[in-house]
């Protein structure tokens, strides 16, 4: 899937040859182009027919879509520069847990991780964003310990900003106008040091079929590096998950521009990057979520970028309530 999506494609057949120890090589790959009488051979007919139904269904700006997430960060004891376990601290489950880190962590929980519970409004979902991390807050008791978020904050450990969605159907026009919408201007404002993060983890249009019937979207690196980064995130992906149809533009399809993804270059996608942000702002839900997204658009005017290396416990304990739009100890807290 990932070779074709890679292609702008939507099916197609991908032929792959085994190279061993789990690696494969794709050798040649087949679009799926209709028949003469213009309809798509089986079985990929009774497939587009099926998703065709379930978009027919959707009612205009997705009042059902729901969100949840699960951003990553670190412990780090700095006096080491070790990484020291969130399973010290954290439960396998709750709000506020750990998972699995990196390979050669197996048996260890490394990685801490905030799962608010879902909600149908963004601003609902940032305020258990902050319930969360206060509740991380209080589990983890030793406060020499910094946290760190961002895409990489330490070498060999990426983190993810995961988030979910139901009440929407899954789709490649979806993930696509994520990647460009929503990665995109993201990426715009990483950390140098994220970009080795890419390509085995936060590859564009990565998904994940949840239990709960919807998706997780993986592709983007760990937003908790500041409460106004995050704020602008959620609210972003909300307005962008409930109005892609109004989003058409592709630039990361372009060969050069999604090579600078992958490799960190962000002068030509700055360059691409103001129409997408002139149809965004032209939404119609845009106005009700500015106070929290122009912040992040500023910043990208500003060409700021984020500081992985900065201890994000504080920013968060005292953050400001989801309807701020405001950064609580200043702009200096989030970027470089």
């Amino acid at each position: 899937m990932r070779a074709l999506y890679s292609l702008g494609l939507d099916s197609g057949e991908v032929e792959l040859r085994a190279m061993g120890g789990r690696r494969y090589m794709v050798t040649g790959i087949t679009p799926v182009l209709p028949e003469p009488a213009g309809a798509l051979p089986e079985p990929y007919r009774s497939a587009s027919a099926a998703l065709a139904r379930m978009l027919d269904s959707e009612q205009p700006g997705r009042p059902g879509l729901l969100m949840g997430m699960d951003p990553e960060f670190l412990l780090l004891r700095e006096s080491s520069g070790r990484v020291v376990p969130a399973s010290r601290y954290l439960p396998m489950d709750g709000v506020a847990g750990c998972d699995a880190g990196p390979p050669g962590t197996r048996g260890v929980f490394p990685v801490a991780e905030l799962r608010p519970a879902p909600r149908g409004e963004p601003r609902a979902l940032l305020a258990q964003l902050m319930s969360a991390a206060r509740e991380a807050d209080r589990l983890i008791a030793d406060r020499s310990l910094r946290w760190r978020a961002g895409g990489m904050p330490l070498r060999g450990w990426a983190l993810g900003g995961h988030l979910h969605f139901s009440g929407v159907t899954l789709c490649a026009p979806l993930l696509r106008a994520l990647d460009n919408y929503l990665a995109l201007p993201l990426f715009l404002l990483e950390d140098i040091r994220a970009a080795a993060r890419r390509p085995r983890y936060g590859v564009l249009g990565d998904f994940r079929p949840q239990p709960h019937g919807g998706f997780e979207y993986r592709t983007l690196p760990s937003f908790l590096v500041s409460p106004v980064i995050a704020k602008g995130a959620v609210c972003l992906a909300h307005l962008i998950v409930s109005h892609y149809e109004d989003l058409p533009l592709r630039p990361l399809d372009r060969e050069d521009l999604h090579a600078a993804f992958y490799s960190g270059g962000k002068s030509p996608l700055r360059t691409a990057w103001p129409p997408l942000e002139a149809q965004l702002r032209a939404l119609g839900g845009y106005a009700a979520a500015a106070r929290w997204i122009d912040p992040l658009l500023r910043a990208i005017a500003e060409q700021q970028s984020w500081d992985e290396s900065r201890d994000i416990r504080g920013s968060w304990v005292r953050s400001a309530p989801p309807d701020s739009g405001a950064l609580p100890s200043g702009r200096a807290d989030a970027y470089q």
